[in-house]
């Protein structure tokens, strides 16, 4: 089977490349991480001396990587996730000759699996080379935004922090793979010999379930949390309102088949504009939704992810100052923790857009022999980029109130001042972030398309 995967990587090397992407760049983000914290930690002479000198804890520096790692795991399994069925949907056909040829489906989510971990190791090893050479200046650097007076400390990367960047996305591959493999093993063998293009867009009754599943849960532990919120005092309320946001992304990346497209027609239906070209454009977004929600879910992560932190902690500020305290919220960290997590949701919806670009070469053939002129085709994709733009801000925006509810709910049951405060600014460039992603990912390869001959585009399959 390694024999077979390999070559199976070789082969398909054009739909690999994104999971290897998302892979190192995980691998980078984590390492550094764990960089900055084992080489800031008590064992560093020269950081408590700084530390002492301050007034500040011992784990003041080291705690900040360590909660950045913690804070990019489950990111990246949404992220990881949402690329490796990309890359899984770009190899349906010679999966499809595989159940042909006699394969089981168990031998082909095994076989998935092992690429998927392949794949994922090779990123490691490029990310823990990465971060051996680049790891100690970005650690020193985010030490100096944390605490300027660590400006001349030098940080050198551990062994323990290069073997964590090396293992960690395989490991991540394991939870976030495993989905992707299961559905690449139940493609059917008919595909081998067709493109089974109409069936694409088709809901299973399982992600029906799936996506029913998921929103049941969020309700069942939503509610109890509300009625009776954690204490606020040790930081309980914004554990349990930061776990509430990533369950919100978790149901948005399971239901993304149903939930994406759901919203995506309601946006439209709210935003009624007369003419044909509009209506094409509408239902080209939903039918797009259909495969590239796992795209809106990913770029969903950084706003939801931005949303909830920033705005729990506002939240925060405003109680204690309510309560007479003058004392300034520095929300560095927050902004750094964001900044990381934004960067890798950006990064996975671009490739999983750019997987998925390759069919618009098709798509735009056909409109062009239907008779639409290049402006209204590229207007056909902008106003899909914003459709689907607007279905990633309404579900950060949900992760974001049910998470600062929890502190606003958990005040109220204290006996504290009220506040409920959403970081508007936040989530506008967070939005802004996501529509020149998703835009620009729609209109290029359309306005590429644009100069491919008819005839060579409508024979691509």
């Amino acid at each position: 089977m390694i024999r077979a995967a390999l070559r199976g990587i070789l082969a398909a090397k054009a739909a690999w490349w994104a999971p290897v992407l998302v892979s190192s760049l995980v691998s980078v983000l984590v390492g550094v991480c764990l960089v900055q914290s084992l080489g800031t930690d008590a064992s560093n002479p020269e950081i408590q001396a700084v530390l002492r000198r301050e007034g500040l804890g011992a784990d003041h520096v080291s705690s900040v990587g360590l909660s950045i790692s913690v804070m990019i795991i489950p990111v990246a399994v949404i992220v990881l996730a949402s690329v490796s069925s990309a890359a899984v949907a770009t190899m349906a056909r010679d999966l499809a000759r595989w159940r042909l040829a006699g394969a089981s489906p168990a031998l082909l989510a095994s076989f998935v699996m092992f690429q998927l971990a392949i794949v994922a190791l090779l990123g490691g090893a490029a990310g823990a080379t990465a971060t051996a050479i680049l790891g100690g200046r970005l650690s020193e650097l985010l030490n100096r935004w944390i605490l300027p007076a660590l400006a001349e400390v030098a940080v050198d990367p551990t062994p323990q922090a290069l073997l964590v960047a090396l293992l960690a996305p395989p490991a991540i591959v394991v939870i976030a793979g495993l989905l992707p493999a299961l559905r690449g093993a139940r493609v059917p063998a008919i595909r081998a010999v067709r493109s089974d293009a109409e069936a694409s867009g088709r809901i299973g009754i399982r992600r029906w379930v799936g996506a029913g599943a998921g929103l049941c849960a969020l309700v069942a532990i939503s509610v109890p949390v509300y009625r009776r919120p954690p204490g606020i005092d040790h930081g309980e309320a914004l554990t349990a309102g930061l776990g509430l946001a990533v369950l919100v992304l978790v149901v948005a990346g399971v239901g993304a088949r149903v939930l994406v497209p759901a919203l995506v027609s309601a946006i439209s239906h709210v935003l009624p504009v007369p003419g044909a070209v509009w209506a094409l454009a509408r239902n080209s977004a939903v039918a797009r939704a259909h495969v590239s929600g796992s795209t809106v879910v990913a770029l969903a992560c950084g706003s939801g992810v931005l949303g909830a932190i920033t705005g729990m902690a506002r939240t925060s500020e405003a109680i204690v100052r309510a309560l007479g305290s003058h004392d300034e919220y520095n929300l560095l960290d927050t902004y750094v923790i964001c900044g990381v997590i934004g960067l890798l949701c950006v990064v996975g919806g671009a490739c999983v857009l750019a997987l998925s670009a390759g069919d618009r070469r098709r798509e735009v053939a056909v409109l062009r022999t239907a008779g639409m002129t290049p402006a209204q085709i590229l207007y056909v994709a902008g106003v899909e980029g914003v459709l689907l733009t607007g279905a990633s801000t309404l579900i950060g925006i949900t992760a974001t109130v049910l998470s600062t509810g929890v502190v606003s709910r958990a005040a109220a049951v204290d006996g504290l001042p009220v506040r409920f405060i959403l970081p508007w600014t936040e989530l506008a460039v967070a939005t802004a972030v996501t529509m020149v992603v998703l835009v620009a990912a729609l209109v290029v390869p359309s306005f590429r398309a644009l100069h491919a001959p008819v005839r060579t585009s409508l024979a691509a399959e």
